[in-house]
């Protein structure tokens, strides 16, 4: 009889359960990595409230944030070890073929498989992914600052690959939610200016983000952004704007306050029809370049732990609560309301 493990997944009706799961055994090529911490993410709370269609075959363990300890190899693996404290990147599969591929793409593969959605995630006491998607952690970091490279890397994917930030340059970010200051503290570290925007629910995190060294934490519904960022530019407007709330009014926004020839960095990620009300003619009037960022490819996993290693940017403060698999509607609440800013699970706690 196979040893069994539990997993938090979206079961046959597209609903969360804690269930048993077969413990993985690593193919050829792949390990398996005793989890540690993994962090609940806007789109495990869209699975949440939402269901997806979007998942691979059903029941499928969710969680995509993860870091742990390599605890069984495949055959064939020689570039990590059992006993190695890693970071888990979200790819479980890519071709290697495509296009794509081709230029380094791979976030964007025509045939990628993503841990959490397509294939079983970190919400679980094991994962199984590629070796090649182990990253070994330094010494002198958490397990809590592991479990959260992955949003940094969507950050600096969003700020340095797609899009690139310089040091005469104002940015900001709308939405202050963990992928959003993450993403700020990526520009921060390039020497941007750097404008973070919310609203009223979100004071304690803006609270937490000037702590951090944004520049400016701005409450919309108390102050005015829009004047703000025309004196930090001389009328000129923002640079960069950085979408990461998901919010469609949030990008209306993102359209008046960003300058002629500007960019504007779509992180978030939307759920249903954009409404009519969007003022989508700006775009034409002002030349904006609008960047879809999705993911993150290696290389930004591994500026992200060279960051964060090197002491610049502190991501510590981000995390809130750490909470057991048991305690998954909790968690969720949690994450889902702010009365958490980051919520990670441990699959050891009892």
């Amino acid at each position: 009889m196979s040893e069994m493990m539990r997993g938090l997944c979206l079961n046959e009706d597209r609903q969360l359960e804690l269930r048993e799961f077969p413990v993985p055994e690593p193919k050829r090529g792949y390990v398996r990595v005793k989890v540690k911490r993994g962090g609940i993410c806007a789109t495990d709370l869209a699975y949440w409230k939402f269901g997806s269609d979007r998942l691979g075959e059903l029941p499928v363990i969710i969680g995509h944030e993860g870091c742990g300890v390599v605890d069984k190899l495949g055959e064939d693996v020689t570039d990590v070890k059992v006993g190695d404290r890693v970071v888990v990147m979200t790819t479980y599969k890519v071709c290697g073929k495509c296009k794509n591929c081709a230029v380094g793409n791979t976030n964007v593969c025509i045939e990628r498989l993503g841990i959490g959605s397509k294939k079983n995630g970190c919400f679980a006491e094991y994962v199984e992914v590629p070796s090649t998607s182990c990253i070994p952690m330094p010494d002198n970091m958490s397990f809590e600052e592991g479990a959260l490279i992955e949003v940094l890397a969507c950050g600096i994917h969003a700020v340095r690959e797609t899009t690139t930030t310089h040091a005469d340059e104002v940015v900001v970010v709308c939405g202050p939610g963990p992928i959003g200051t993450l993403a700020a503290l990526a520009a921060k570290a390039n020497n941007s200016t750097v404008v973070l925007t919310g609203i009223n629910q979100d004071k304690h995190r803006l609270e937490i983000a000037k702590t951090l060294g944004i520049d400016y934490c701005v409450n919309q519904q108390e102050e005015d952004l829009k004047a703000l960022v025309m004196d930090l530019t001389d009328g000129y407007g923002a640079d960069v704007v950085v979408e990461a709330s998901g919010a469609y009014p949030s990008l209306n926004t993102c359209l008046d306050i960003v300058k002629k020839t500007g960019t504007i960095s779509q992180m978030g990620v939307f759920h249903g029809p954009s409404p009519d009300y969007l003022d989508l003619g700006r775009i034409q009037e002002k030349e904006i370049r609008i960047q879809g960022t999705l993911s993150q490819k290696p290389t930004a996993w591994r500026r992200a732990i060279d960051l964060v290693a090197a002491g610049k940017i502190n991501i510590k403060p981000l995390v809130s609560d750490v909470m057991k698999l048991e305690d998954w509607e909790e968690a969720f609440n949690k994450a889902a309301n702010v009365t958490g800013f980051k919520v990670l699970f441990d699959p050891e706690m009892k």
